[in-house]
């Protein structure tokens, strides 16, 4: 069915909804303060003692693929998708979270929120990276005749990639 291809494509483009990555909408001035308030208390309320190791649902065994929530809906908020595993951001980046007591509206102020924002305006996406590769080779390797055609139009998406000074979204031009 058409709809179900849609929806199963279109939640994979939705990995910054996973239990590890919703933390980071705290730092968006997209997201309204209240739930970025209501995301720091179910943050909080959650806190685990020690500091995470690993993400513990991915497979059971702390890698692979992100887990994406199952139920999601229209109505499903960031503190809803909150679990152990979004301390794991933390820890990973070395964020320190000690913003998170503080009103929403004191935020830009603190220090921690402002060396936390500076580390996480530096992260590269690198899913955009991959897809315009990936669309890059797509758009000529339909003309490619022979496995020595096809050859050459990864080389030239490999060179594609090095010509670039950086992977930010903003540095690279659209296709």
């Amino acid at each position: 069915m058409v709809s179900n291809s849609a929806v199963r494509t279109f939640r994979r483009h939705l990995w910054y909804l996973t239990t590890e990555m919703v933390p980071l909408a705290l730092f968006s001035t997209k997201v309204p303060a209240d739930e970025r308030r209501a995301l720091a208390s179910s943050l909080l309320a959650i806190k685990p003692d020690e500091k995470l190791l690993a993400p513990q649902n991915r497979f059971g065994m702390g890698f692979g693929k992100p887990k994406f929530p199952d139920d999601i809906s229209a109505t499903t908020t960031h503190p809803q998708l909150v679990g152990p595993d979004s301390w794991y951001t933390f820890h990973l980046l070395q964020l320190d979270d000690s913003f998170l007591t503080e009103p929403v509206e004191k935020w830009p102020d603190h220090p921690a929120f402002q060396t936390s924002v500076a580390h996480i305006l530096v992260i590269n996406v690198i899913n955009d990276c991959a897809e315009r590769g990936v669309k890059l080779s797509a758009d000529f390797t339909e003309s490619a005749k022979s496995e020595e055609h096809y050859q050459n139009v990864l080389q030239v998406v490999e060179q594609d990639r090095n010509m670039k000074s950086n992977l930010r979204k903003r540095s690279l031009e659209p296709l």
